[in-house]
């Protein structure tokens, strides 16, 4: 949102800002004078008093990044893909629901639609998709039948903790056996789970199967 802020404002006043002027000029005031300074009619002096405490030396902690992963709609799938995007302005990674996902016909209900509104109505008409069928699940050592039942986040939080330590030139061997962890914030999959229990008619039993698969 912030990068599409600039590029309307570098088209409608015709001007060069930086993408990251939203991250520099966090709030409108600090971002009219910045724009009014640019243009050459005002300064960028923010006349608010900053109430922001510079931290202390020993209050900062050191985080070096050495390794990163990225899989984001429009195959972007590694840094240099997303900087490139960001470089062409790509507005192309939005894109209608494929046939693969659901029959989105059957749940589609337009925005100005006068037919009272249904449970399960979907509204919108395009959003950004990634990648979910090439896992390769004999890479990470799971069986066709075992890996079937890890859902897409877990299967996509394997790919990107190895393909970040590939980043970072860092071997698998010299770090197993290690005291290295792998934090993600994530959630579950419900509605994953749940059509999994729809389509075998699984009991509480297999709900404790099921998340034994998905934790590994």
């Amino acid at each position: 949102m912030s990068t599409k802020i600039v590029n309307q404002l570098n088209r409608q006043l015709d001007m060069q800002l930086p993408l990251n002027t939203c991250h520099t000029h966090i709030d409108l005031i600090a971002l009219t004078n910045a724009i009014l300074a640019e243009l050459g009619v005002g300064h960028s002096t923010d006349p608010r008093p900053s109430m922001r405490v510079p931290p202390s030396a020993q209050d900062l902690e050191e985080i070096v990044v050495v390794g990163q992963s990225i899989r984001l709609p429009g195959d972007i799938n590694n840094p240099s893909s997303f900087w490139q995007s960001l470089l062409e302005q790509r507005d192309d990674i939005m894109t209608p629901v494929p046939p693969s996902r659901w029959d989105h016909s059957s749940f589609y209900r337009s925005p100005d639609s006068k037919s009272p509104a249904a449970p399960c109505d979907i509204t919108l008409d395009k959003a950004g998709w990634i990648d979910l069928s090439s896992f390769d699940h004999s890479f990470f050592g799971l069986g066709f039948s075992e890996a079937f039942f890890v859902s897409p986040t877990i299967r996509l939080s394997l790919e990107l903790a190895f393909e970040a330590l590939e980043n970072a030139n860092i071997p698998i061997s010299k770090i197993k056996g290690s005291d290295m962890g792998v934090f993600v914030a994530n959630a579950m999959d419900d509605g994953y789970i749940q059509l999994l229990f729809a389509d075998k008619g699984w009991g509480g039993k297999s709900v404790a199967q099921v998340s034994t698969h998905s934790s590994c």
